[in-house]
């Protein structure tokens, strides 16, 4: 056969292959991608939960951990997890756990020591404020004193 019949053969195999269902080979490799995949968006969503948390703190980190980010960061870490032999988040509840609990617990702590400061400083400008009527009062309880006469100086005179 002539090597142009053979690559025209080849050719059309190809387009047919393309337009085809996929082979078990091809099927295979789509689901190892998109294991990967969804494995790097469960690792990246701890990135997101944890800056989520964090920027409760700190607004200025919602910048630092976009979901873009966090799923670069999840496609870092399955290779990682893989070569060490992690399971993924999603297996280990514990972390789903940890995760939810933080994410009531950081905005309630923050809650409460923000009311805990005004109340402080409300007590502390209402000791001032008594402080400060006190002493109002006693320099005009001495203004108010009569100057000489009626002072018993000792002096028997």
């Amino acid at each position: 056969m002539d090597a142009q019949k053979l690559e025209a053969v080849a050719a059309l195999v190809d387009e047919i292959d393309a337009d085809g269902p996929p082979t078990p080979e091809q099927q295979e490799q789509q689901a190892a991608v998109d294991a990967a995949e969804l494995q790097a968006r469960e690792w990246g969503m701890v990135a997101f939960t944890i800056g989520g948390a964090l920027a409760m703190l700190a607004p200025e980190l919602r910048q630092v951990y976009t979901e873009e980010a966090c799923n670069a960061w999840g496609c870092a870490v399955v290779p990682v997890a893989e070569k060490y032999g992690w399971s993924g988040p999603g297996n280990v509840p514990e972390i789903g756990l940890l995760l939810a609990t933080a994410g009531l617990a950081v905005p309630s702590y923050i809650a409460i020591s923000r009311r805990l400061a005004m109340l402080k400083e409300a007590q502390r400008k209402a000791e001032a404020a008594e402080r400060a009527r006190k002493a109002a009062q006693g320099a005009q309880d001495v203004d108010s004193r009569p100057v000489g006469g009626g002072v018993d100086d000792g002096s028997g005179s």
